[in-house]
């Protein structure tokens, strides 16, 4: 019986431990080429690879939790990945800093087209 109780005291306080410790620390582009896969309209379906547009490493990056960075101006061409950027961010906020996000398209429509094609994939 002692055992049973020891064994019940030891699990317990490997949960306990677990419980405690921090997630290890990730960037968007980690999460995003571990957790991200492009739908089957995509272009490119399957799972997400930073490494076919590195040029959004560093951007992504500095949209992650552990960045200093306050603040992150993009200025870009059309088609070059930027919208996808911003999901993999926000994929990864709800993923490892829960809290309210504000994204903003300019008109209703395609807020309704965006929420259902991009956002909703995100979190299924």
């Amino acid at each position: 019986m002692t055992d049973i109780i020891d064994q019940t005291i030891k699990l317990i306080e490997e949960a306990w431990r677990r419980g405690l410790s921090t997630p290890p620390a990730m960037t968007v582009s980690e999460w995003a080429d571990g957790s991200r896969m492009l739908p089957a309209e995509n272009a490119e379906p399957g799972p997400w690879r930073t490494a076919r547009v590195p040029y959004l490493r560093e951007i992504m990056d500095q949209l992650s939790v552990g960045s200093a960075t306050e603040q992150v101006v993009f200025m870009k061409g059309a088609q070059t990945g930027g919208t996808e950027a911003a999901l993999n961010a926000i994929g990864y906020w709800i993923d490892h800093a829960p809290g309210s996000i504000l994204a903003v398209w300019p008109s209703i429509d395609m807020v309704r087209r965006n929420s259902r094609t991009r956002i909703e994939p995100l979190i299924v």
